[in-house]
């Protein structure tokens, strides 16, 4: 799924952005701490594929509080009552009559406040890394924490924003997650979402705020949930959570080592879905029946040896631009690109097919040979990559396909029965690694091969005339291109008569 477009819903004369993904019968807005910049989540994969896997149970809004990150700049930090306003505005905007609501950390009070005080507009609360009651201005430790805790917690968020801009804020979210990768991707969400002038403001006020009183008022099934190596006291966010008459405490599993900030996510994402949906996640749920399309340069390491480095490369690149588009146009997915292949899934098996028939074709007019190969059954979503056996099935097949062939597993040829395309039976091979044998089908003559072109003096192959069309569209590629044909024919004239 493409990142979302960027709205806005005008607030006290101020643009307030906000973006919604999927659709459905459900509804969930996630309230966002000040450092998640809405466009840029997106760019992190694992952070991509959370945000996607929030389509397939609701629809699902997504936003940071006015004056941060894409929305208009203000001259002041908004009020408690002034955010949870926001909140009803962009459900409003979206047409959100009630909504399962998520508050990111300093959005846990706003969201709160909603809660409470518009019972019919919130049916579920989930609230990550909360506590309720203020940590400066008072003459004692609220409940839940002990002054060392507070004075520590104070302490290394003062420090991360004295610092904003390079990450140090990982480390105070979940320390199990500070890795330098993690800190990179965590300093350009920080200098993109705010100055470090306002970020230290949103801090010392959040440092004063207290939502206590409107915890009991609220009527909907609440989650308070925190990391184990949580800065926040784990006895104030389970305050919070015994507060709210039908709350619940949760700590959260320790991130593996090395995780993404996205993989990390990904038990909070479950809370989400379980309160919205009010069913546990399946252990299944991220299987689903797919096409896989697997494409390789054929005679890959021949050609760069034949072309040079950097002529190679940029034979290479255009072919993946070609690719990219080719499966975009199909309304497939091009799931990764690792050397001279290739690895996309598609909703239906024709459709895969006949985008490899495309990228076949595509290819020649590069002066490569490419193979292809389809196979349709049950895929794993693990972040934006595919496992699993089908897979591998997949990528076995296009192993055994001859250059600028395109075969198909039994079960593709089956499902296509009627569409239009036509085979012919390579019998049962033995696919590398995988279990038994499997019938294979090539796909036969569409008849769409490259267009005629004019007649051209001298006696030059269809090939060389691809060469040539290329050269006219791309002239950066001619000498790799004809570096090629010189190439074949050296090996062509020492093949035997």
């Amino acid at each position: 799924m493409d990142p979302p477009g960027t709205r806005y819903v005008q607030r006290e004369g101020h643009a307030l952005a906000y973006q919604v993904v999927g659709g459905g019968d459900l509804d969930v807005v996630w309230f966002f701490e000040i450092n998640m910049h809405l466009d840029l989540m997106w760019t992190d994969p694992q952070i991509h594929y959370l945000l996607e896997r929030g389509t397939t149970f609701a629809r699902t809004a997504y936003f940071q509080r006015r004056g941060i990150g894409l929305s208009d700049p203000v001259d002041h930090i908004p009020s408690l009552e002034q955010q949870a306003d926001d909140i009803a505005a962009v459900m409003d905007a979206v047409g959100m009559r009630s909504a399962t609501v998520v508050g990111v950390a300093s959005a846990c009070g706003p969201a709160a406040l909603l809660a409470a005080r518009s019972p019919d507009r919130v049916t579920g609360l989930v609230l990550i890394q909360p506590f309720a009651e203020r940590l400066l201005g008072s003459d004692r430790a609220p409940p839940g924490w002990e002054q060392a805790d507070i004075d520590r917690f104070i302490g290394g968020w003062r420090s991360a924003y004295a610092h904003w801009g390079s990450g140090e804020s990982v480390p105070m979210w979940d320390p199990a997650v500070d890795t330098p990768f993690n800190r990179r991707l965590m300093a350009m969400l920080e200098r993109c979402s705010s100055t470090p002038a306002t970020a230290q403001a949103h801090l010392e006020n959040l440092l004063h705020l207290d939502y206590s009183q409107a915890l009991p008022a609220i009527q909907c099934p609440a989650r308070a949930m925190l990391v184990p190596t949580s800065p926040v006291s784990r006895g104030a966010s389970r305050h919070v959570a015994e507060l709210i008459p039908n709350g619940s405490f949760h700590v959260l599993p320790s991130a593996p080592p090395g995780a993404s900030l996205g993989e990390a996510w990904v038990p909070i994402l479950d809370h989400v879905e379980e309160v919205a949906t009010g069913l546990h996640r399946r252990a299944d749920a991220d299987r689903f029946l797919a096409s896989v399309l697997f494409t390789d340069v054929a005679a890959s390491t021949e050609a760069l040896a034949s072309i040079g480095d950097l002529a190679y490369r940029d034979l290479r690149a255009a072919h993946e631009r070609q690719v990219r588009t080719v499966v975009d146009e199909a309304g497939g997915r091009l799931v990764n690109v690792a050397g001279d292949g290739t690895f996309s899934v598609f909703d239906g098996p024709a459709t895969a097919v006949r985008c490899a028939e495309r990228i076949c074709r595509a290819a020649e007019a590069l002066g490569i040979d490419v193979r292809a190969g389809v196979h349709t059954g049950e895929v794993e979503r693990t972040g934006l990559e595919l496992t699993g056996m089908s897979v591998h099935v997949g990528a076995r097949i296009c192993a055994t396909a001859a250059p600028g062939e395109v075969l198909v597993s039994r079960v593709v040829h089956d499902l296509v029965a009627g569409s239009g395309l036509s085979f012919t039976d390579h019998g049962e091979r033995q696919l590398k690694g995988v279990p038994g044998r499997w019938q294979l089908f090539a796909l036969a003559d569409t008849g769409h091969g490259p267009s005629a072109t004019p007649p051209i003096p001298l006696r030059l192959a269809l090939f060389d005339r691809a060469v040539l069309r290329t050269a006219r569209r791309t002239p950066k590629l001619v000498r790799a291109a004809i570096g090629l044909v010189n190439a074949r024919e050296r090996r062509q004239s020492r093949r035997p008569g």
